[in-house]
């Protein structure tokens, strides 16, 4: 693994940056007082190339997670709910659809999602069901030439906006074992029976969060996505790579939080001199950097082996469960070090130690990277 910055990869940092600053910038202020995802951004997003995936002359073409990890991490250190309404059309919706959609599909989905022309979410969580993916109850029956959707998904995000809705349900409830009799279907975000409705949260803020309510909801079997009872398996590998994406929101928000910190420490008086020039402040500055720079080790790692078409999944487990754990407390020390300006509403350092908890629940809670990671120590152990 080569942890120098490859040309390509400092090229799409500084153009991730530089979208950000003059075309994210001047636009969404709105957006985060509003508490909103303005659908714009995607356009400008998928405009530049920035949702996952790239076209030329028709081939559609995935972007390295090296890469990718960049653009999240800078977006969350700007806005975390920027970032997660990003990721969830790039790395859920885009993805599935590049793994899964038939030809017809990724005509009729895909070649629009990744312009940012059609937004689209990822439905899998359930009241009931959250970590444990396959514990679904939502169910599809079989009616000949359609399916009939009944059931509840629960905190999705961009659902309440989505153009489509990527979902899971049980297909074949007498299946042995219960993860073999799930499918994956997408539907339109206006189809008769569905009730989208927005949820209040803290962080993220400026993503939307939704329940979504299917009744007797009439699906066409061509609008189902990969093979009948393979929906848990594709499930699990989207939320597999998403998880490095979810490390990397984590690592922004520790990341943007000890930027602000920096900025005002540096110029903030207190008893003659800068607050960084007391030497237990600058000790506290110097430990939250080795802890970002391990996390950032991590996400590289994960990203590296994704893109090299190994296993990675316990490198992801391990990078978003340090990054999480960390990004936390980093972002917490953040917003404390500002003192009361931390917990201002107008103030975005206010905003990171929500996104950093809000972090830990995304793509499998702590406890599930931890089992992820204990079925692999001895692998992990020898490579070290």
């Amino acid at each position: 693994m080569d942890l120098d910055r490859s040309k390509s990869e400092a090229e799409f940092l500084e153009h991730v940056r530089r979208v950000i600053k003059d075309r994210i910038a001047p636009e969404y202020p709105h957006g985060r007082e509003r508490k909103t995802t303005p659908r714009r951004m995607f356009e400008i997003w998928g405009a530049e190339g920035l949702l996952g995936f790239t076209e030329n002359e028709g081939e559609i073409t995935q972007t390295p997670w090296l890469k990718n990890i960049h653009l999240y991490k800078e977006l969350a250190a700007y806005s975390g709910g920027l970032g997660i309404a990003t990721f969830v059309q790039g790395q859920l919706g885009n993805q599935a659809l590049f793994l899964y959609a038939n030809e017809e599909q990724r005509e009729e989905y895909l070649r629009p999602g990744i312009k940012g022309e059609r937004s689209f979410a990822f439905a899998n969580t359930e009241p009931s069901a959250g970590s444990d993916a396959s514990a679904i109850k939502m169910t599809a029956e079989d009616k000949g030439d359609h399916f009939l959707v009944n059931g509840m998904k629960a905190y999705i995000t961009n659902a309440d906006f989505a153009d489509d809705i990527i979902f899971t349900a049980i297909t074949d409830p007498s299946a042995e074992k219960k993860h073999r009799g799930i499918s994956m279907f997408i539907i339109h975000g206006d189809t008769e029976g569905l009730t989208r409705t927005r949820l209040k949260k803290y962080g993220w803020k400026g993503s939307h969060l939704c329940t979504l309510r299917f009744e007797n909801v009439k699906v066409p079997k061509e609008k189902m996505l990969g093979k009948p009872g393979r929906g848990f398996y594709q499930t699990m590998e989207i939320f597999n790579n998403g998880r490095i994406g979810v490390a990397s929101l984590a690592f922004g928000a520790a990341l943007g939080a000890y930027r602000h910190a920096l900025v005002h420490a540096r110029k903030r008086q207190a008893f003659g001199t800068s607050l960084f020039d007391h030497e237990s402040k600058r000790n506290e500055f110097a430990d939250k950097l080795a802890h970002l720079q391990a996390g950032w080790l991590l996400i590289q790692k994960a990203a590296f082996e994704s893109d090299k078409g190994r296993d990675f999944k316990h490198f992801s487990s391990l990078a978003k469960h340090y990054n999480t754990e960390e990004g936390l407390q980093i972002s917490l020390w953040g917003a404390i070090t500002l003192g009361a300006r931390g917990v201002i509403e107008q103030n975005p350092i206010s905003e990171f130690p929500h996104d950093s908890l809000v972090s830990m629940i995304g793509e499998g809670a702590p406890e599930v990277q931890m089992k992820i990671i204990s079925e692999h120590i001895d692998e992990i152990l020898d490579g070290l």
